[in-house]
């Protein structure tokens, strides 16, 4: 009986371990390596069938070597991370979380991570290499100074994007490459901006937020959202469609920038990202705009545009 009892005791605590697990991994994140489909999207050649495989491959590798990412990101900062009011509860700063447990996982990602990778192409493999290098420059230097932590972050969107293009072989794009180099700049600035806000003292909690100022971040974002109109709108009109039909699309990009600046102010959460798949406004938007890319380069493929 006794040792019924104790199994029976043991159960939760294995399932919370294993939820910890879970959410260490935080699978949430994985819509930012939806960024590796945008060659594939706007390739000349749209949506080719055979380019699907090597492009899935690269999304998979990319989200497990992403959560490889933040497990030893939260394995450094657990101490840090225990003294803050909200980060405190994550899996390995609370405890829930042993730290072999979080090793072993950390180590089964990367295994079949960069395994992915290989599948998906030699060259993505080496992209994806690359992202894990910038993510330890990112962790151990670039995170402390003063704008390089945010060209740290938009360095691995652009890998990701670049990991796509490689892996179809098709060239990318000098606009898109500049657009999402200016909108990853954004989100990470803007993630800047709402970590001041929400914190009185936040250098504190991350070291290089002591140097950044409010009206400073404001110009920055302020910067960024009319350069990315402006870039998106050359872009768009530069697109082979009849009648830059493609400029239609502009509407969309402009209300999603004001929107997600009018969340950064409206909002004391410090990560911003999760207003971007939990706010519907944002999420309509986004879909009617994808709607309209994808019906506008199927009509382009059939010659009616």
């Amino acid at each position: 009986m006794a040792n019924a009892e104790l199994q029976i005791g043991e159960i939760p605590a294995e399932i919370g371990q294993g939820r910890g697990l879970w959410r260490l991994m935080r699978p949430r994140q994985w819509i930012k390596n939806l960024l590796v489909f945008a060659p594939l999207i706007f390739a000349d050649d749209f949506l080719r069938l055979k380019d699907l495989l090597p492009v899935a491959l690269a999304f998979l590798a990319f989200c497990l070597l992403s959560s490889a990412v933040y497990i030893a990101n939260d394995w450094r900062d657990r101490e840090e991370d225990s003294r803050h009011p909200k980060k405190r509860t994550r899996p390995l700063a609370s405890g829930q979380v042993s730290l072999e447990a979080a090793g072993a996982l950390l180590a089964v990602l990367l295994a079949l991570g960069l395994g992915l990778a290989f599948l998906s192409g030699p060259w993505v493999l080496l992209v994806a290499a690359l992202f894990l290098l910038v993510n330890v420059l990112y962790t151990y230097i670039l995170k402390s100074q003063l704008f390089l932590d945010a060209f740290g972050i938009s360095a691995g969107f652009m890998l990701r994007a670049l990991a796509g293009a490689v892996a179809i072989g098709v060239a990318f794009s000098p606009w898109l490459f500049a657009l999402v180099l200016l909108l990853t700049l954004f989100l990470a600035f803007g993630k800047r901006r709402s970590e001041l806000r929400a914190s009185s003292t936040p250098e504190q909690h991350r070291e290089v937020l002591g140097r950044y100022t409010a009206p400073l971040l404001d110009q920055i974002l302020g910067v960024l959202v009319s350069s990315m109109i402006g870039v998106y709108a050359i872009y768009s009109f530069d697109q082979p469609l009849h009648a830059h039909a493609f400029m239609l699309t502009i509407p969309f990009v402009i209300y999603g920038l004001f929107r997600y600046l009018y969340l950064l102010s409206a909002n004391d959460r410090e990560n911003p990202d999760e207003l971007l798949v939990t706010d519907w406004p944002t999420l309509v938007n986004l879909g009617l705009w994808g709607v309209t890319v994808v019906a506008m380069l199927v009509l382009n493929r059939q010659g009616v545009l």
